[in-house]
């Protein structure tokens, strides 16, 4: 990594303490659902954020969900923690323009990323979205730091000089400042003192191969669900078969990952 990136890295303030506070319950294994209804209910924009989210069609509810307790009844600990975690996002500025993306591409990608993977985790393997939730919806931050970089250092049309002659993104940003999204975003959650097991997941979900056997699959299907959505929240018949084709090679659930997709799909 560049000298400039590493510094806007570890500018980045620390976690809202509403959000801290909500770490710390789920992460103390005497709390309860209770517990963590009053630590988010004291911030009401931590509120008004969560409720907007599970609100999206993307989650199928039958009915409004209109307040916290609801919320973690019908969709368990480990998706409402993952809500008060993507609020980080509210704290960044963003300027996507280096990658021509607006700050709605941004947040469109990134609740459709989580949307696609707790709709494919939550009935099979509800137990990993207390580290593949996080990771599905903050995987990209990591471009919001770089684009920051890359415009103080004049180097704004980079990406999409690479672009142009036919580099990938993550290509492009390694010659641009040395290193890609999900490294920036690694370090970051690092910085932030998060789950190692998270980081972990986000720095290899490019290359599941490279990480250990029992983290693998996870990285793998964090691989997949960022092939499924474009950079700009958007779905396409081409990034589905990029994604099935990872599902294929590491044998993941395809059945449920399509039955996920659909729903999202038709949202």
């Amino acid at each position: 990594m560049t000298k400039s990136l590493l510094e806007n890295i570890n500018s980045v303030p620390a976690l809202p303490e509403s959000v801290q506070a909500v770490e710390k319950i789920y992460q103390d294994p005497d709390s309860t659902f209770e517990d963590m209804q009053k630590a988010i209910e004291k911030d009401p924009l931590l509120t008004a954020d969560i409720l907007r989210i599970v609100n999206s069609p993307m989650y199928g509810m039958r009915s409004t969900i209109t307040d916290i307790k609801q919320a973690i009844s019908l969709l368990g600990k480990e998706s409402v923690r993952t809500f008060v975690l993507a609020s980080a996002v509210n704290s960044f500025e963003i300027n996507l323009s280096p990658y021509n993306m607006s700050k709605d591409d941004f947040r469109r990608a990134c609740d459709v990323q989580l949307a696609l993977m707790i709709n494919w985790l939550i009935r099979r393997q509800s137990k990993r979205l207390s580290k593949l939730g996080p990771a599905a919806f903050l995987v990209d931050l990591g471009r919001v730091i770089i684009s920051k970089t890359l415009m103080e250092d004049d180097k704004a049309d980079t990406i999409q000089e690479a672009l142009a002659k036919g580099k990938d993104i993550a290509q492009a940003e390694k010659e641009a400042c040395g290193a890609q999204t999900t490294d920036v975003t690694a370090t970051l959650f690092h910085h932030w003192n998060l789950d190692p097991d998270i980081i972990h997941i986000i720095r290899y979900s490019d290359d599941p191969d490279g990480t250990y056997e029992e983290e693998k699959e996870m990285a793998a299907e964090l691989k997949a669900v960022r092939e499924t959505v474009l950079p700009n929240g958007e779905i396409t018949q081409e990034s589905i078969a990029t994604a099935k084709e990872t599902i294929e090679e590491f044998e993941l659930d395809l059945e449920s990952y399509e039955r996920a997709l659909e729903r999202v799909l038709n949202s």
